[in-house]
This record gives C-alpha cells, structure tokens and sequence, in this order.
C-alpha cells in the first residue's frame, strides 16, 4: 500500500507540474489562434487519448514530460494558423507561457502556504539564549529588529546572512523598542567552527493577518532568489553537476516527505525550479527557442530550417545525455 502511495505521490506532482505546464502554451496557443494538433502529457505508448474538433489530447505511459504539437512548429506551414505564420510576439509568448505559468503558480503556492502554514516567524525578539545573555544585554524580549549595520531584516533569516562576515566584532543593531528606534552595538555568539549567530529565538507571528502577508510577501522573495542563487552558482562552477537532482532523485524527495505542508511545498519548489530552467537560454528548452525566435526579429527572417533543427537536435541530444547521467547518479546514489 505504501509503495502505491508514494507511486501516486510523484506521479501526481510530476503530471500535474506538467499540466500545467503544457497547459500555459496550449491556452496562449489557442488564444492566438495557432493550430494545436496534439497535446499530451506523458510520452511513450498512449494510454488515453480523446479527438477533439481539432486537437487530439493523449496521455502517455511515461509521466516525465509533456508536448503541445502545433501545425508549423518543427517544419513550415503554409497554413494561415501554423506557428511559423504567427507574430513574432505571439510565438515568443507561446513558447514562454509554460514557464511563466510555472513560476506564477510557484509563487503563489508558496505564498499561500506561508500565509497559512501557522509557522510565520517574526524578527521580534522572544527568548535570549543563556549563553548570549551577556553579549545582548542591551537588547529586550519584545524588541523588533530593523536593521544590522544598516542591512535591512525582513526575515529571521536576514538575521543570519548580516551575520555572515561579522567574524565576532561588534555589530550595530537598530531596534524598534515601544515604537521608539533605538540603536545598540552587540557581539555576535560564536556557533561551531566559524560561524556566528546573535543569540536568540524570534516570536511565532500569530493572529495578525496583516503581519503574516508581510512576512509571507518576504519569505517568497527570499524563496525566489535561493533559485535564482543556485543558478548563478550553477553557471559559475561553485556547484558541481554531480549535485545536481534528475526525475529519479526528485521522485526520492517526494516519497520521503511527510505532511502536507512538506509535499506542497515541494510543489512549489520545483514548479520555480522547472519554470526557471525551462527559461535558460540553452537550444532544446523554451529559453533556447525564444532566443532564436529574438534573432529572427532582429534578422527580418529565420534562420535556414535545416540550421534551426539541428541546433535543436543538438540540444537536445545534451539534454538527453545530462538527464541520463544525473539519473544515474541518483540511481547510485539511492541505492
């Protein structure tokens, strides 16, 4: 029965993130009245498939992946209503739709889910660790922190990052003590090795709905960027792509987590995390393709069909050895 659970479990994130996916080029497709002559999610041998008035929708037996076919797409039309007939604009907007429509819903699930989830923290000081006690004897339970020389703190994990390269000196903080600001000098706890920490516990934001969509608005920024940091580190050669995290791996995540909030966010992070990579400008991905599809704007024409494909095919082809080398990486690593 568990092994059923967890089965439904990533079949249900991974087709439902699909979906949507899939679902953002169909509608903006449609809407510019662009020919869709299939749209699926799976591949492989269908295991449903329905004919509408024009569009055949199909599922397929292998749920990592998806496809919207349009008329015009891989080779031109002369149809009115092919891709390749389309604006420029209106194709670009297509082509970009699927993963905006994933990022947009990332934001807005973890957004909610940060509403909702009860576990708002505040920057609003709770409890002073004992051993901090000396060092922070000018700051007070209730006292909210605004700033650590001059960083603004929005989150409690703003507390850290302005903390990062303190190395234990003295650090000014800027309080808000009875809606009066104040400004103090602390030192920093030491915490293992290297790092330091101010020494106390935030207060749980509770029943004040305007605080929570404030700190909720914040935690989603923060959330944002922890991708768009990833990538940048990605892209530098910090991070080694043996770290990285195919179908497989992710499958393992999904099984391993426990609760709904767990899962759900889960949802989130890898609806932002599809979105964004999906943008890259790498041939193969929909950001490849809008990258060609600015040149043919620029140019006053497309480039030769045959140089198109094959910088897709080569794409793809490096997508395709990626994926089955992290998936074996994952495999090792599992098991």
């Amino acid at each position: 029965m568990s092994f059923l659970v967890n089965a439904f479990k990533v079949i249900f994130l991974l087709g439902f993130l699909v979906f949507i996916h899939e679902g953002g080029h169909f509608l903006v497709a449609k809407f510019f009245k662009v020919k869709v002559e299939e749209f699926s999610i799976g591949f492989g041998p269908k295991i449903f498939s329905k004919k509408g008035k024009e569009t055949l929708y199909s599922i397929g037996c292998i749920p990592f992946g998806g496809f919207v076919k349009m008329t015009g797409e891989m080779e031109k039309s002369d149809d009115e209503r092919a891709f390749n007939n389309a604006k420029i604009s209106h194709r670009i907007a297509i082509v970009a739709a699927g993963a905006i429509v994933n990022i947009v819903f990332a934001i807005l699930l973890f957004f909610f889910l940060s509403i909702f989830s009860g576990y708002n923290l505040s920057t609003t000081v709770a409890e002073i660790m004992p051993e901090s006690k000396q060092n922070l004897s000018n700051i007070q339970i209730g006292d909210k922190i605004l700033k650590i020389n001059n960083q603004k703190i929005r989150l409690k994990s703003d507390i850290s990052k302005a903390l990062q390269n303190s190395d234990g000196r003295p650090v000014k903080v800027l309080l808000d003590r009875n809606d009066e600001q104040i400004e103090v000098e602390v030192i920093p706890t030491k915490y293992g090795d290297s790092e330091y920490i101010l020494g106390i516990q935030v207060a749980l934001i509770e029943g004040n709905f305007g605080e929570k969509i404030y700190y909720s608005f914040w935690e989603t920024i923060d959330f944002i960027k922890s991708i768009g940091n990833g990538l940048v580190l990605l892209f530098t050669g910090n991070v080694n792509i043996d770290q990285m995290t195919g179908p497989i791996g992710i499958s393992e995540i999904v099984v391993k987590s426990n609760g709904i909030y767990n899962f759900v966010y889960l949802i989130s992070l890898i609806s932002l995390s599809l979105g964004v990579t999906n943008l890259l400008p790498i041939p193969a991905l929909d950001g490849g393709r809008i990258v060609l599809l600015i040149l043919e704007g620029i140019r006053g024409k497309a480039l030769k069909e045959e140089i198109e494909i094959g910088i897709q095919s080569a794409g793809f082809l490096l997508l395709i050895i990626l994926s089955v080398y992290i998936s074996y990486k994952d495999i090792l690593r599992i098991f």
